[in-house]
């Protein structure tokens, strides 16, 4: 696809969950999903760029102390990601669904849900 005068780039946030295997910290964890996700999004087509991938966090309700969204339990971690992409579409309200339509097929069987979007 090669872009036209009425398409523009348009930057989308996907939470993504990501399950590593065989790890024995969470930190291990964060650089393996990190890792895995950027390769597969780096083979996703021309519509999609400058994909930024940084750890959820949460915010413990007893301390208030914000954390990394990764959890390890015998060996097996599930991680929260979120991926910031800019896709190419002809209107702000495309961007996300044409940014799971690029992105979905490198990561099967994973929920990408819009966080954030233009449109």
């Amino acid at each position: 696809m090669t872009p036209t005068s009425d398409t523009d780039w348009y930057e989308v946030t996907f939470s993504v969950p990501w399950i590593v295997r065989n790890v024995a910290t969470a930190q291990d964890a964060i650089n393996i999903a990190v890792a895995e996700l950027g390769k597969r999004v780096a083979k996703a087509g021309e519509s999609i760029r400058h994909a930024d991938i940084t750890v959820q966090s949460a915010c413990c309700r007893g301390c208030e102390t914000e954390m990394d969204v990764a959890t390890v339990v015998s060996g097996r971690a599930l991680v929260g990601l979120l991926l910031t992409v800019e896709v190419r579409a002809s209107c702000p309200e495309e961007s996300g669904i044409i940014g799971q339509r690029e992105i979905g097929p490198h990561v099967p069987d994973t929920p990408l849900t819009l966080v954030e979007s233009p449109g």
